[in-house]
Order: C-alpha cells, then structure tokens, then sequence
C-alpha cells in the first residue's frame, strides 16, 4: 500500500492507495495528471545508470548519493549542478540515449497503475514530466500503460521544468480541463509544488511497495 498526502484547498490530509479511486471519482475532478518517474514507474537505478556512464564518457565519476539527493530534477538541471567542464549538451543526448536502451527494465508501480487502469476510458489521462518526451514515452511502453494516456506533457514541449507549473498547466490545457477540477499524482517536492502552483490538487506519494502485487 502506497503512503500519501493530499493537498487540496481544505487542507493537507493523509491518503493511502486503497482509497484513491473512491477519492478521485467522488471529489469531482475532472481529468488528472500523472507524473511519470517514481509515480507510474521506479526508474531510478536506470536513470542512474545513464547519468554514471554519459559523465563517464567524459572523464567524470557520478556519485550515486549525490544523484538520489537530486531525483526529481530535470536532466540539464542536474548536469549543471554537477560541475563545470563537463559538455552538458553531449551529456544531456548520451543520457536520454543509454536511458532508451535500457528502458525495458523499468518497474511498473502498481497502484498507480491501478488507479490509472480505473479512470482510464471514463476520464482524460496525462502525464506531466520532467524527463523529455522519448524518455517517459520509452518508459511508459515498457509497462504497458502508454496507451492510456491523451497527452504526454514534458520539457520537451519547450516548457520550463517543475517547480514552474507550466507543465501541468499544459497539459490541463491540451485536456480542457480548468486546473481546480484537475488532481496531479506526483511523488517529488519539484511536482508538488508545481501542481499547487498550478491551483490544482495533488496527491503527494510519500512511499511505496514494489513487491505488492
């Protein structure tokens, strides 16, 4: 069972996975948006990878603490955080392609995509991401659930990363769907806080179970 907290205009409240779907078809939302890395997918270890071996192309050793302290940050983001010398462009296109490669071991996160198998068909779906299109596309193909989704919304889309809420913003806008009746399922601090940005409510995941089946 996945741990969460929702954040609407009453208030922050606690939520766990076994009441989502009462909660999302009862509180009169009319779409939602789903972040993609450690919401529909675990993916960490993976990007990981990607981000170790593009630095490494380049003569620079990628701490992985260093890296789990910045998860949710877009891929330029965390290049430039990384330090100077290192060809950010280069890096940034070596990531996205060892990423690809290797995007059929991604996890699916099952109960979100429980919940995403329930509203699909009787509510617009999204997804609103930091990762660039082809990524979360890769991902999203690789456990089954691109098909449920209307739009994939992403830097990309020439939109400035989370914690801007234009990417969320975007993606209300391609379902037509006004932002106080749209609810973001997220998992980062940077998502969260675009999403209220954004007037929409969110479902903040504080924890999950891979092994729950």
């Amino acid at each position: 069972m996945l741990k969460a907290r929702l954040h609407a205009r009453r208030g922050v409240s606690d939520l766990t996975s076994d009441s989502w779907q009462a909660h999302c078809r009862s509180a009169g939302y009319h779409g939602f948006i789903f972040d993609c890395d450690g919401t529909l997918v675990e993916s960490a270890d993976i990007h990981f990878h990607a981000f170790r071996m593009a630095a490494h192309e380049q003569g620079y050793t990628l701490d992985r603490e260093w890296y789990l302290a910045r998860t949710g940050l877009d891929r330029v983001s965390l290049f430039q955080e990384f330090g100077s010398g290192l060809n950010i462009d280069r890096a940034v296109e070596r990531s996205i392609s060892i990423f690809i490669e290797n995007s059929p071991r991604v996890q699916l996160i099952e109960q979100t995509a429980r919940l995403v198998r329930s509203l699909s068909g009787d509510f617009p779906l999204s997804v609103g991401t930091n990762a660039e299109a082809p990524v979360a596309v890769a991902s999203l193909h690789a456990v089954g659930l691109l098909h449920h989704f209307e739009h994939i919304v992403s830097i990309s889309d020439g939109f400035p990363p989370k914690p801007s809420p234009e990417i969320f913003l975007g993606a209300a806008s391609l379902m037509q769907i006004p932002p106080n009746k749209t609810l973001v399922i997220e998992d980062s601090a940077q998502g969260v806080n675009a999403a209220l940005a954004a007037g929409m409510s969110v479902i903040e995941i504080v924890s999950f179970d891979l092994r729950e089946a």
